[in-house]
């Protein structure tokens, strides 16, 4: 199985690449953009806020695998990006989904393979303040939050695949009692990497 590509360095996103490796799958951890043409998939991870559109690096990662059929899964700021990369737009700020003192953790309602993988109300968590607005193309949504907040979403022909919430944040290592056990959605993940 070939890697699964994050922009980063040596340090960063140390949850992600647990996560991943924890599945069975390798990681490529890289600032080089050129690298991820050998990689077998795309995780786009948490981090700042967008601000309605993407910056070049960004831009030119999901183009790149989005044009070759490879595998794409977003992770919170990541779902977000993928958004935005298909013409959708996100709310600037919501509230009840952040906490100064950690992770908020509520249930949901889940379709498609979400429902099969975590069950029809899976409980997730939270710590974002933006979210889905309007819908990219060509994307549906998988999970929603009780006060309708978009909480995955699918593309209707290629294999990509977001969330809003941190299943490397419940999962393996990282599993907690009071959420959904999230190491499923990384084994899908990686059943669709060559």
């Amino acid at each position: 199985m070939k890697p699964v590509f994050i922009y980063g360095t040596c340090g960063q996103y140390v949850n992600y690449l647990s996560a991943i490796r924890h599945a069975g799958g390798r990681v490529l951890l890289s600032r080089d953009l050129y690298r991820s043409f050998d990689c077998g998939a795309l995780l786009l991870p948490g981090g700042g806020d967008i601000d309605n559109r993407l910056d070049a690096t960004e831009h030119f990662l999901i183009q790149s695998f989005v044009q070759s059929g490879r595998p794409v899964l977003g992770i919170c700021r990541g779902m977000q990006a993928l958004n935005v990369f298909f013409g959708g737009t996100l709310h600037r700020y919501i509230t009840g989904h952040q906490s100064p003192a950690g992770d908020i953790i509520h249930p949901t309602q889940a379709a498609g393979w979400v429902r099969q993988l975590l069950g029809s109300t899976p409980v997730v968590n939270s710590n974002h303040h933006q979210s889905v607005s309007q819908l990219g193309h060509d994307l549906s949504v998988l999970q929603r939050a009780e006060d309708g907040t978009v909480e995955a979403v699918e593309h209707t022909s290629l294999p990509i695949w977001g969330v809003q919430w941190h299943p490397e944040r419940q999962s393996y290592a990282m599993r907690r009692n009071d959420a959904t056990d999230a190491a499923p959605l990384f084994d899908y993940f990686l059943s669709q990497v060559r």
